[in-house]
């Protein structure tokens, strides 16, 4: 496997409470991974501690490098974030102004960063939002322009915590698909922790953390049949899973079906 992050024997203390203890992970290229967890499972943790927030023992390896202070600007110059606050990262009046900063920082020339954001604005739909100010934007629209910086330098890898807690299931489901694009035709990582086990259809790969604990890790389909284990955790199947498990039951499909109009077009044969 080619892996783009790894941790071995990683622990982690917080106010003397043991989050992780000897935590191994592979994360491989390319690939769409959710990780998913009850609250408190240490999803957010794991994140903070893969982009040198926290410092946690053992060995972390992001993009082929030891996370260390010396590597600290690279590694972070190959990964875009979105988190789930996004007023506490806009840094700027405009939205574009927000977009490019990160683009300035690494000093690319004006008439390139005019061509990134003209063309992730276009990518996302946002060019409407490009001249107003972000703190004064909807809810959905902010974490649409923290997308858009996390995506405008094209990172290897993309880590989203929580990140469309505001965006409506449409609109939603519009930016999985985009994402899921992105890995397949770009061949980047991303990485997304969440609640809803429904982002997880769009993805290639589930992680389930429980108490700091990797408790299942595997394909989607594979983890999909461990719904007795997620139930526990309370983690509820995805809509068309449990569709497709009841109609399973009455032999009108034959397998899990995770697209609506797939469903549809199966029905109706």
């Amino acid at each position: 496997m080619d892996s783009i992050i790894k941790i071995k024997n990683m622990s982690f203390s917080y106010k003397d409470k043991k989050i992780f203890e000897n935590f191994d992970l592979d994360i491989e290229k390319g690939k769409f991974i959710h990780i998913v967890g009850p609250n408190g499972s240490g999803k957010s943790t794991l994140v903070k501690i893969l982009l040198g927030l926290l410092k946690a023992e053992g060995y972390v390896n992001v993009y082929r490098m030891n996370m260390c202070k010396d590597n600290l600007m690279d590694i972070r110059s190959h990964v875009g974030v979105v988190f789930e606050n996004p007023d506490n990262t806009f840094v700027a009046e405009t939205v574009a102004d927000d977009i490019a900063f990160s683009l300035e920082n690494l000093q690319y020339t004006s008439k390139t960063i005019e061509a990134k954001i003209k063309k992730i604005s276009g990518y996302l739909g946002i060019e409407d939002l490009l001249e107003k100010n972000p703190h004064h934007l909807s809810g959905g629209e902010k974490e649409l322009v923290s997308l858009a910086a996390a995506l405008v330098n094209e990172p290897k890898i993309l880590i989203l915590d929580e990140a469309f807690t505001m965006i409506d299931g449409v609109e939603k489901e519009a930016i999985l698909k985009l994402l899921r694009k992105l890995v397949r035709e770009k061949k980047i990582t991303v990485i997304n922790v969440t609640h809803d086990m429904e982002d997880t259809t769009y993805g290639d790969k589930i992680i389930v953390l429980d108490n700091g604990k990797i408790v299942l890790n595997d394909d989607k389909e594979i983890i999909y049949q461990e719904e007795k284990k997620l139930k526990n955790l309370g983690l509820e199947l995805p809509f068309m899973v449990d569709l497709s498990r009841k109609l399973q039951y009455y032999g009108l499909v034959d397998r899990d079906i995770l697209s609506m109009n797939e469903m549809v077009n199966h029905l109706w044969k």
